[in-house]
Parts: structure tokens; sequence; C-alpha cells
């Protein structure tokens, strides 16, 4: 299953374009691998999962996210919403 979603990714994200991209929550999944943007982070509540050199990792709850509004380009939320606590005020 985690091999498909990656197939999805890297299909639909291949060509979207823009400076800022977030994937938010499942680390097993790298979203952004197929996408050409220059500024690329993972946000995650922890580092279980996650690859040793893998670069751009953040920290973060996705109900307090440190980015001001209207600063990313790309938001990917791989079944984040499902796994939220509080799935309306993610983000």
């Amino acid at each position: 299953m985690l091999a498909w979603e990656q197939a999805q990714c890297d299909q639909a994200l291949v060509d979207v374009f823009g400076f800022h991209a977030l994937q938010l929550g499942l680390p097993e999944l790298d979203a952004l691998r197929a996408n050409r943007m220059p500024h690329r982070w993972l946000a995650c509540d922890s580092l279980n999962g996650l690859q040793a050199n893998r670069q751009g990792v953040l920290l973060s709850e996705s109900l307090a996210l440190p980015f001001p509004d209207a600063s990313l380009d790309l938001v990917v939320l791989p079944h984040t919403l499902e796994l939220s606590r509080d799935p309306h005020a993610t983000c």
C-alpha cells in the first residue's frame, strides 16, 4: 500500500510549482520526493519511521505549525486528518 501511495504522490506532485512545500505527517512516505520546489519540509510529531539521512525534518504538532499564514505553496497531508486528535484544527 505504501508503494502505491508513493507512486500516486510522485505522479500527482511532480509538476506542482512554487517555492515552499510541506508534508504533514506519515514520515514513512516521502510524498515530496518527486516535487522540484527548492524548499521542502516534513513536519511530524516523532522521529519514528524516519530514514537517518532524511533532511528538512521538523518536529511539530499538526495543531501548532510554526509557519505564517499564506507562506506555503503546497501542503500534503497523507492520512494526517484521519489520525489527528482534532482534524478541524489541523493546519
